[in-house]
């Protein structure tokens, strides 16, 4: 059944958005009965809506198998939105000085609902595995320890909400999926001073922190820290988590706030 496009909305626009994200998604792209099938509208319909957005190198198709996919056209302009992002602009300088001190990839994430999204990423030039996140990948809050990070500065209304409105799926054996041991969780993040992931959302080498600067009661654009060694869950943390320098000065914006 067609979707019924938002008040005020216009039903084509609305139709080409939900073609194009689902072609994001896609690994291995789409055919139009396909896209038609999961959309409900026409072929005729996803057909006109994929040749315009071809024309302007949003999706591309192949001519082998007349499988649609996203087109670059994405990628030249999430690196305008990027670049245009005013904390990414300040953050870029501190987190690559971060890098440099500590080896390890620095991400700068923003929060959207029970989600965070990576907006930029300084890759370690000294670990030997690549880290597996990418700008614009969403992950939960409640499984991350950059997103745990961010929630320990909130109240606990909020932080009950969030785990309310988040699947609560395991990605690995250690995810925390009770709401007791997270709501444990959270608070040893605010005695402690920093958040570690441990192994919660994603099995193996990585071992990630968030530094929420707790003792300020803010954290804006937390800095999140991930390892390429492999290590044994049972030895905790092998360096301390905590930032080199003072990111609320690093990450200071107009008018003395943070984001």
């Amino acid at each position: 059944m067609e979707k019924n496009s938002g008040s005020g909305g216009v039903q084509s626009l609305d139709r080409a958005f939900d073609l194009l994200e689902l072609l994001c998604r896609s690994q291995n792209g789409m055919a139009i009965h396909q896209l038609s099938e999961i959309t409900g509208l026409h072929k005729s319909t996803v057909h006109r809506l994929l040749a315009a957005m071809a024309s302007r190198g949003y999706v591309r198709r192949d001519p082998e198998n007349a499988v649609y996919r996203a087109g670059m056209r994405l990628c030249e302009l999430s690196e305008y939105i990027q670049e245009n992002l005013d904390v990414v602009a300040r953050a870029r300088e501190p987190m690559e000085r971060l890098s440099r001190a500590t080896g390890e990839t620095v991400h700068l994430v923003a929060r959207e609902g029970a989600e965070i999204v990576y907006v930029y990423k300084v890759e370690s030039i000294h670990g030997a595995i690549r880290m597996v996140s990418r700008i614009g990948m969403r992950r939960p809050l409640y499984c991350t320890g950059v997103g745990k990070a961010i929630l320990a500065t909130r109240g606990d209304e909020e932080v009950l909400q969030c785990w309310e409105e988040s699947e609560r799926v395991p990605c690995t054996p250690y995810t925390i999926t009770r709401k007791d041991a997270f709501l444990r969780e959270i608070a040893q993040i605010r005695q402690q001073g920093y958040a570690m992931d441990n192994e919660e959302n994603e099995l193996g080498a990585l071992r990630s922190g968030g530094h929420p600067g707790l003792a300020r009661g803010c954290v804006l654009c937390p800095v999140h820290l991930g390892s390429g060694v492999p290590h044994d869950r049972r030895a905790g943390p092998q360096s301390d988590p905590r930032p080199v320098g003072d990111p609320e000065r690093d990450l200071r914006l107009p008018g003395g706030r943070l984001e």
